[in-house]
């Protein structure tokens, strides 16, 4: 009987670890990086994505704290674009990455500067702003999705 229960236990033990999901942390950060450049490019391109429509963020800034949905988050960036044009994004700190073990979930956190060109009365003026930024990703069906986001500015 002790062969036996030993034998069933083994055989689970086995089972258990031959199941598990072999997570290539490295590659799912240069994944997460390239998302971050992506956002960087699109927001130098003049592009505001409407893919994180379903996202709820949490904006903190000027000592206040407020949640936004992804759709009030698109009409800001659409907002600010009509008004101005970002011509610079420099990640300063960061971007620190970290990927569950299994591979499942991941948060980044950047600290950014960037610089705004707009119109005011026709004069063309610069304005300069650094953010801190922490998103977190979830993977789903095998691409990694912002799920949450908080920035400071």
């Amino acid at each position: 009987m002790k062969f036996f229960t030993l034998s069933l236990v083994s055989f689970f033990i086995v089972i258990s670890f031959g199941c598990m999901k072999n997570v290539d942390i490295e590659a799912e950060k240069a994944e997460i990086l390239k998302i971050l450049a992506a956002d960087d490019q699109e927001l130098l391109d003049g592009i505001s994505k409407d893919d994180t429509l379903n996202v709820e963020y949490i904006s903190i800034g000027e000592g206040e704290l407020n949640r936004i949905t992804g759709v009030q988050s698109h009409e800001g960036n659409r907002k600010l674009m009509e008004k101005g044009k970002f011509v610079k994004i420099e990640n300063l700190d960061g971007p620190v990455i970290h990927v569950s073990p299994d591979g499942i979930m991941a948060w980044m956190a950047v600290k950014t500067k960037f610089v705004i060109k707009y119109d005011s009365s026709g004069v063309e003026k610069e304005w300069e702003g650094i953010e801190s930024r922490l998103e977190v990703y979830e993977k789903k069906d095998n691409e990694w999705v912002a799920v949450a986001g908080v920035q400071t500015h």
